[in-house]
C-alpha cells in the first residue's frame, strides 16, 4: 500500500517551502518569488529561486530543484518515505500504515543499532572491566560529568564483546556489518571493529547516535591508527556531520568554536566552553559549512597551532565565507611547564586554563586580519622584492573583500607597512577585482556551455551523446510536465513511444509518465519524488523552466517535436538497416558494368 495522495497532500500544505528552505539558507523577496543562496552547493551570487504557485524551488547554478519533499530528501539525506515521515512528524501528523516502509532501510533501527552499542561501551567503561579506558580519559583532564555528557565509551581488545552483545538483542550479521560496527572474517565469523579503544559516539544535531570515533588506548602498535572512524553508512556521511554540534546548538554563545578534533572539543567542553564543535578529525567540508550556517552566523576557527593548521584554516575560511558565516580565528600561543609549545586547544586549555582561553577568543581577529597576518609572515617587508611580493599577494586577497570600508583599512595599513602611497596598493586592488569579477563571469559562462552540452550530466548522460535529440526529447518532456492533459489526448497519446527516446533518462522518464496515467489516472502528487532520485527531479524541474521561458507550449509544438524524433529514429533505423539480397545483386552489377 502506497502512502495517500491526500496525506501527501496536507503533509505539503503544513509544511510551507518557504519556512522549511529558510532553515538552511537567508531568503530575500523577489517580486512574487524568493532567491538565496543554494543550500546544495558554494555559490557567491544567488542562484537559488523559490517560485509560490505553485510551491516548489530551482537552483540556475547546480540544477537543484523540486517541492519541499525533494528539499528535504536532497538536505537531509533522506528517502521518500523517510522525508514525509520527517514532514509529517514536524506538523505533528501520524504516518498512516504503510508496507512501504518495510522496503527501505529502516533508518529508525540503525539509530537504535547504534545507541545500544554506545550503551553498551559507556557502562563498559564505568565497570571495573573499563579501568584501563577510564584512566586513558582521566588522564586526559576529563572527570565523570563531561564523560557521561558526552556518553563516552571503552571498547576493550577482545573480538567479540559488542557482537555478541548485539547479536542477543536481536540485530543481524547484515544490519552489524552495513552499521560498521562489526566486520566479516575470512572465517565466515563477526568480530568487532573497535577494540583498545576510547569510544566518542557521534551524535547529530537531531539527537540520533549515527556513528563513532575511536582513539588508540596507548601504547598500542606501531601499526595501529591512532583514531578509528565510521565509514559512510545508511545513517552517517562524514562530511555532513560536526561532533558535539547537538550540545553547542543549545549553548547561550551566538558563535560556534570549530575545533580539528573530537578531543578537543571535549576537552573544552569540560572547561566550560559550551560552544565548541569539531569537524570530525578530516578536512572541513562544505556540507559541514552549511551545517554550521544553520546554527550560527559566526564560527571562530581554533585549529592546531602548526603548519598544518595553518593550512588547514585558510581552507576553512574560504568554506565557512562562501556559507555565509562571519569568521574569526584563535591563534594558540605560550608553552606548558616543560617550555613545549601549546599546539592544540586540548593542551592550550588544560594548561593556561579557561581564562587564558577566554581573552584569545575574545580578541581573535577577523578572517582577513589574520590572512594579512600571514602575509606579513611570509614576506620580508625590508626588501623591495619583498614589498612588491606582499602587495601582490594582498591585492589578490582583497580583490575577494566586498566591503569598501573593509578593503580601504587594509589597503592603509598596508601602505604604513610598506612606505608605498596607498593611491599605487589602492589602483592595483581596483584592478584586481575587475580581474576577479571577469574571471567568475567567464567560469560561469563556461559551466553554463558545459551543463547545455550535457557535459558532466549525471543524471542524463546521453545528453553528451545525442545532442540533437536530447534537446527535442528534454522539450517533449518539459511540455508534457507543464501540460499534463496532453497524457491523455487522443491525437498525442499514441505518439508518445519511449523506443523514439535516444536518451535512457528520457526514456525511462516517458515510460513512467505513460505507465502512471494509465486508464486515464491523473497523476499523483507525488509521482516524482515517489518514483526518482531528488537530482533526477531537478533534471526535470530544468526542463520544465525551459519551457516555462519560451512559452509556446501548445499542441502543435508538441506534436512537431514528436514528428522530428520520429524520423530521426526512421533515418538512423534505415542507415543501420542490412542491405536485401536483391539490393546486392544490383550494386554488383553495376560494378561489373563499370569494369
Amino acid at each position: 500500500m502506497r502512502i495517500p495522495d491526500n496525506f501527501i497532500e496536507e503533509v505539503i500544505n503544513r509544511n510551507p517551502l518557504e519556512e522549511i528552505v529558510a532553515q538552511y539558507t537567508t531568503l530575500r523577496r523577489a517580486g512574487s518569488n524568493m532567491v538565496g543562496c543554494c543550500p546544495f552547493h558554494q555559490e557567491k551570487t544567488p542562484s537559488f529561486t523559490l517560485y509560490s504557485s505553485p510551491p516548489h524551488y530551482y537552483c540556475y547554478g547546480c540544477g537543484a530543484g523540486g517541492d519541499v519533499i525533494t528539499f528535504v530528501r536532497q538536505m537531509e539525506n533522506l528517502d521518500y518515505v523517510s522525508a514525509i515521515e520527517f514532514l509529517a512528524n514536524r506538523a505533528g501528523l501520524s504516518m498512516p500504515v504503510s508496507d512501504v516502509a518495510g522496503e527501505r532501510i529502516n533508518k529508525k533501527r540503525f539509530y537504535e543499532m547504534n545507541a545500544e552499542a554506545a550503551r553498551f561501551w559507556h557502562a563498559y567503561l564505568l565497570s571495573p572491566k573499563g579501568k584501563k579506558g577510564l584512566d586513558y580519559l582521566m588522564s586526559r583532564g576529563l572527570g565523570l560529568p563531561i564523560i557521561k555528557r558526552f556518553g563516552l565509551g571503552h571498547a576493550d581488545d577482545d573480538w567479540h564483546l559488542l557482537t555478541n552483545h548485539l547479536l542477543k538483542k536481536g540485530y543481524g550479521e547484515k544490519e552489524l556489518t552495513e552499521a560498521f560496527l562489526c566486520s566479516m572474517g575470512k572465517n565466515g565469523k563477526l568480530y568487532d571493529r573497535f577494540r583498545n579503544r576510547a569510544i566518542f559516539p557521534i551524535i547529530d544535531a537531531a539527537g540520533n547516535v549515527v556513528a563513532f570515533s575511536g582513539r588508540l588506548i596507548p601504547p598500542g602498535t606501531e601499526k595501529d591508527q591512532k583514531y578509528y572512524n565510521t565509514t559512510d553508512t545508511p545513517v552517517f556521511k562524514k562530511s555532513r556531520n560536526v561532533f558535539a554540534l547537538n550540545l553547542a546548538k543549545k549553548s547561550p554563545e551566538k558563535e560556534l568554536i570549530l575545533c580539528e578534533g573530537n578531543l578537543d572539543a571535549v576537552s573544552l567542553h569540560a572547561h566550560g566552553v559550551s560552544n565548541a564543535v569539531a569537524s570530525l578529525g578530516t578536512a572541513l567540508t562544505p556540507d559541514q559549512c552549511r551545517l554550521l550556517a544553520r546554527y550560527t552566523e559566526r564560527v571562530c576557527i581554533c585549529y592546531d597551532a602548526d603548519n598544518a593548521g595553518k593550512n588547514a584554516t585558510v581552507k576553512a575560511i574560504r568554506l565557512l565565507t562562501e556559507a555565509g558565516l562571519r569568521v574569526r580565528v584563535m591563534t594558540l600561543t605560550g608553552t606548558d611547564g616543560e617550555g613545549k609549545p601549546l599546539k592544540d586547544p586540548d593542551d592550550f586549555i588544560r594548561n593556561a586554563g579557561k581564562s587564558a582561553f577566554d581573552k584569545l577568543w575574545r580578541e581573535a581577529p577577523g578572517a582577513i586580519e589574520y590572512l594579512f597576518s600571514l602575509l606579513l609572515e611570509k614576506h620580508e617587508l625590508d626588501t623591495m622584492d619583498g614589498k612588491n611580493a606582499f602587495v601582490k599577494d594582498l591585492v589578490s586577497l582583497l580583490s575577494q573583500v566586498k566591503d569598501p570600508i573593509e578593503q580601504e583599512l587594509f589597503i592603509s595599513r598596508a601602505a604604513e607597512l610598506t612606505g608605498l602611497p596607498s593611491e599605487v596598493i589602492r589602483a592595483r586592488t581596483g584592478k584586481e577585482t575587475v580581474r576577479e569579477a571577469r574571471r567568475e563571469q567567464k567560469e560561469q559562462l563556461e559551466r553554463e556551455m558545459r551543463k547545455s552540452q550535457g557535459l558532466g550530466n549525471t543524471v542524463n548522460p546521453d545528453k553528451a551523446k545525442f545532442a540533437a535529440s536530447a534537446a527535442k526529447e528534454e522539450a517533449i518532456l518539459g511540455i508534457l510536465l507543464l501540460r499534463r492533459e496532453y497524457l491523455f489526448d487522443s491525437k498525442i497519446r499514441p505518439r508518445l513511444v519511449p523506443e523514439i527516446f535516444n536518451c535512457e533518462f528520457c526514456r525511462k522518464v516517458m515510460s513512467l509518465l505513460l505507465n502512471l496515467t494509465e486508464d486515464e489516472k491523473e497523476l499523483s502528487l507525488g509521482f516524482l519524488n515517489e518514483n526518482l532520485t531528488p537530482q533526477e527531479v531537478g533534471e526535470l524541474e530544468g526542463m520544465k523552466k525551459k519551457r516555462e521561458e519560451l512559452g509556446n507550449n501548445a499542441t502543435s509544438v508538441l506534436l512537431e517535436l514528436i514528428r522530428r524524433l520520429e524520423d530521426e529514429k526512421k533515418k538512423t533505423e534505415l542507415k543501420n538497416e542490412p542491405l536485401s539480397s536483391a539490393w546486392m545483386e544490383k550494386l554488383k552489377a553495376e560494378k561489373a558494368k563499370k569494369e
